[in-house]
């Protein structure tokens, strides 16, 4: 990826709750259709198991086949819910990490960093922090940034995470989703960008370079 032209370099911090709200949007989104066709299928089946067993109740095979086919759906809906708690439970250990989110002409680079949750800075203080001082460095404050959801390999406490880049193209798509924005990388993982970390023009800058990918 080509990072001659940086546009954007924030660093902020990402509730727990707005991981969970992103992550449930993640499977409505992602999993509940793929989930609604095999149910589809199964049900469909199971029906026609069901028809047979009103022509003949003694087909045994029949009831089997019905109850494995009700199985499934149950097992497919069980993990899916199984998975969000798991993966609410996991976010609690870096819920108080601190992303930094570069933005180029040509796609992001996250950062992450370990941060204690008092050290944050919050986007109202720092907003108001910048337009106190008249200094032009002291416009650009920091709390904001981007956020990676899913690592995709955990590092040891004493090694940094390896930055993660993510250049514009078919294999990533990105939606708004009121508070925050969020971009998923097919087949991979996806990120959370918080609104409530950025300037309304950062923000407007965001969406146009998100609507290029």
């Amino acid at each position: 990826m080509n990072r001659t032209n940086k546009l954007l370099e924030r660093r902020y911090h990402i509730p727990l709750a707005m991981f969970d709200d992103a992550f449930v949007r993640f499977q409505k989104k992602y999993v509940y259709p793929q989930n609604f066709l095999l149910t589809a299928v199964l049900a469909a089946i199971a029906c026609v198991y069901v028809h047979a067993v009103v022509k003949d109740n003694t087909q045994t095979l029949a009831y089997l086949l019905i109850v494995i086919c009700l199985a499934l759906i149950l097992v497919r809906w069980y993990k899916t819910f199984r998975l969000r708690r798991a993966v609410h439970d996991a976010l609690k250990d870096v819920e108080n990490d601190t992303y930094t989110l570069t933005l180029y002409d040509t796609g992001i680079v996250i950062r992450t960093e370990d941060a204690p949750a008092a050290e944050t800075v919050s986007p109202a203080a720092a907003e108001e922090a910048s337009a106190e001082n008249a200094s032009p460095e002291a416009e650009k404050p920091e709390g904001n940034g981007f956020a990676q959801l899913f690592p995709e390999e955990p590092a040891s406490a004493n090694e940094p995470i390896p930055p993660t880049e993510i250049e514009f193209g078919s294999g990533v798509r990105t939606h708004d989703c009121g508070e925050y924005f969020m971009v998923y990388v097919v087949k991979q993982n996806f990120y959370v960008i918080p609104k409530k970390d950025f300037s309304e023009s950062e923000i407007l800058q965001l969406s146009e370079a998100f609507s290029k990918s």
